[in-house]
């Protein structure tokens, strides 16, 4: 994330800081991972499955951070959202599918199958950012 869309977060106010504020920290959870999986950071299961099981419990309340017409800025959704609200919704199920499988994984200290389950958790997360997240 780049400086100014975190100044921009700042400005936030109500549900659209709410589900910032969440996104942040799934993004921050996301990055440590990933540091993990690159061997930047040392390969932890128990972070790796606390930072899923944070993912997996927030991915059901995502769509209840969206009402209808919260558009005002600095939010980054897309109107699209609410014209595809069940291809939205889907993709937080998915989320939280995916997020879970991880979870389960990252106790059995199998690093390959570990990055294989993140992976997709990832894809998961990128799909939602590309259909409905204005581009930085």
């Amino acid at each position: 994330m780049n400086p100014l869309t975190l100044s921009a977060h700042g400005k936030a106010t109500g549900i659209v800081k709410e589900r910032m504020d969440m996104m942040k920290t799934m993004d921050r959870q996301m990055r440590s991972i990933m540091a993990m999986m690159k061997g930047k950071s040392s390969f932890n299961t128990e972070k790796i499955s606390a930072y899923a099981k944070s993912i997996r419990v927030a991915s059901p309340k995502l769509p209840a951070l969206f009402p209808e017409g919260s558009l005002h800025k600095p939010t980054e959704a897309l109107p699209l959202i609410w014209e595809e609200w069940t291809q939205f919704s889907a993709l937080t199920e998915k989320m939280e599918k995916e997020a879970t499988a991880l979870q389960v994984l990252a106790v059995q200290d199998d690093r390959a199958k570990v990055s294989l389950q993140f992976a997709r958790l990832e894809k998961t997360c990128s799909g939602c950012h590309s259909d409905f997240r204005k581009e930085d």
